[in-house]
């Protein structure tokens, strides 16, 4: 049997979904709630869920900012894509080889 694809979600706890929402350059395509945001990062995570096994990757928007900033990027849903996608894969490797 072959492993599924694993793929990295972010998860904002609402302490650092509110520092998103005043720091993120795509502000108007985010939920003003986090509430509401949670909701649709549940059905995201249950339709991903279906194909891949999905690891969430618990985000330091400050941390993530400081990473955008120093490689001089904006804080869109790309970028926190690709860096959910990076940091995660290194939790995840980490995590696998201790």
């Amino acid at each position: 049997m072959n492993p599924r694809t694993v793929v990295f979600l972010g998860y904002y706890s609402s302490e650092q979904y509110q520092i998103l929402l005043k720091s993120a350059t795509d502000r108007k395509k985010l939920d003003d709630k986090w509430e509401d945001w949670l909701v649709n990062f549940i059905k995201a995570k249950a339709m991903l869920e279906k194909e891949f096994t999905v690891e969430e990757y618990h985000i330091d928007v400050e941390k993530m900012n400081e990473y955008f900033k120093s490689n001089n990027l904006k804080n869109n849903g790309k970028n926190r894509a690709m860096y959910t996608s990076t940091e995660g894969k290194k939790n995840y490797n980490e995590r696998l080889n201790n």
